[in-house]
């Protein structure tokens, strides 16, 4: 024996209900992957931006190398001239003392 269905205004209304629940929830996920994809495009975007400009100091400075190692060769030479001056220059004043 089977029991009749009683359908009532009630039991269709709770069925919509939980329908339209249903489709904006499906909707809100949509949109939220929606976002997300965005987000991800433009943190990808970014991080490709950063890596640029790190490659490019770095080319920068591999190409600045020889002009450095100039320098400091320049500066080197000039700083050893100075010590030399400056010792050549104290040397009678420190033997001169020293003697006495």
């Amino acid at each position: 024996m089977t029991l009749p269905i009683q359908t009532s205004g009630e039991w269709r209304e709770e069925r919509l209900y939980v329908l339209r629940t249903i489709d904006a929830m499906q909707e809100e996920l949509r949109s939220q992957s929606v976002a997300a994809a965005i987000l991800s495009a433009t943190k990808m975007a970014k991080a490709q931006k950063d890596i640029g400009q790190a490659h490019d100091k770095i080319r920068e400075l591999e190409k600045s190398r020889s002009a450095l190692r100039l320098k400091n060769w320049i500066m080197t030479a000039v700083l050893s001239f100075l010590v030399t001056v400056l010792f050549e220059l104290l040397k009678p004043l420190v033997m001169r003392y020293w003697h006495l």
